[in-house]
């Protein structure tokens, strides 16, 4: 009898459940309800989870947590309903790819990693910006994309939510329809720090811009220069930070990474790298930095000559050291 107490008792399958829960003075009070599939007395499968608060969840489910693709939407005072988001989850979380409406009106589509944005997405803010490219960690981060609400337009790198590295600024002139100037240079913390302003060639769909606005030509010597000594300096400067912000996987492709791994390993064998050994492991992945070279870099990550190296600092090392692209 026991037994089959048990197996009826035991949730599987289609099936409605209200929950209730009592109040101290008031008695029971409804808190929510699912309407779905169960297993093993968990919600397993399709179903719709409603609470008192004015959230709903429409979607799969699995052991009990939002798993798969499913829309979650919250009630307004007025009963009208607004979508929160819809895509992917994974054990309860935002995790795949999925639209998210924030309550200030900006729009997110793109992929996520356990309930943040992380990966390639667009972003439409409230105030008419628009940014399409990485992410990671809930901010800005890697190669993007970015429309002004003016109509300017910014290619270029991120950190954390900030410009930072090589960028592109179009500027856009409202009269002549048409984007007439443009600022390539390095951006150190959103502010554009060093760089060249230049004319845009005339739009042909757009006349008015067959008449340009000279900018007044540079009086400096060698200017070319002067600005590649400065955004070397720059690069410079700001690899420390760059380096403690940007992860291994962002640096270097798998191959490079293994390479790297594969050469930290047979250098140390107490899983960390003297200063001595250091030369070798980079000879063993084609580099040849100069002891000065090496101590300079050192400096920039805090890192002391006398101090054991990790893996995560030799990439980093590698990184700073190896030839800086031309832009």
């Amino acid at each position: 009898m026991s037994s089959a107490l048990e197996s009826g008792a035991t949730r599987t399958g289609a099936r409605r459940t209200i929950y209730y829960t009592k109040q101290v003075e008031e008695g029971y009070a409804r808190t929510h309800q699912y309407l779905g599939e169960w297993k093993d007395n968990k919600w397993d499968g399709k179903g719709t989870l409603e609470k008192t608060g004015g959230s709903r969840y429409v979607g799969e489910w699995k052991a009990g947590l939002r798993h798969g693709s499913g829309t979650l939407w919250q009630r307004h005072a007025d009963g009208s309903m607004r979508k929160i988001y819809a895509g992917q989850w994974d054990n309860d979380q935002q995790h795949g790819r999925g639209t998210l409406n924030y309550k200030n009106k900006d729009v997110y589509v793109g992929e996520w990693h356990r309930g943040v944005r992380a990966g390639v997405g667009i972003c439409t803010y409230a105030d008419g910006g628009v940014y399409e490219g990485e992410w990671l960690n809930d901010k800005r981060h890697g190669f993007g994309v970015f429309d002004y609400r003016n109509g300017d337009h910014f290619e270029g790198h991120w950190i954390e939510d900030l410009k930072e590295g090589q960028g592109v600024h179009f500027y856009y002139h409202k009269e002549k329809k048409a984007h007439t100037k443009r600022y390539d240079g390095e951006w150190v913390d959103d502010v554009p720090k060093c760089g060249s302003y230049t004319e845009m060639p005339p739009d042909e769909l757009a006349p008015a811009s067959q008449v340009p606005d000279p900018i007044p030509a540079v009086g400096l010597v060698d200017a070319s220069s002067v600005l590649a000594n400065r955004l070397n300096e720059i690069r410079t400067e700001r690899a420390h930070h760059r380096a403690k912000r940007i992860s291994l996987e962002e640096q270097f492709t798998p191959e490079e990474l293994e390479a790297l791994q594969l050469a930290f390993e047979r250098t140390s064998g107490t899983g960390s790298l003297s200063f001595a050994q250091l030369f070798e492991a980079f000879s063993q992945v084609g580099m040849s930095p100069s002891q000065p070279e090496v101590e300079s870099a050192l400096a920039h990550l805090g890192r002391s000559v006398d101090a054991g190296l990790s893996f995560a600092d030799f990439a980093q090392l590698a990184d700073i050291l190896s030839p800086v692209d031309d832009y």
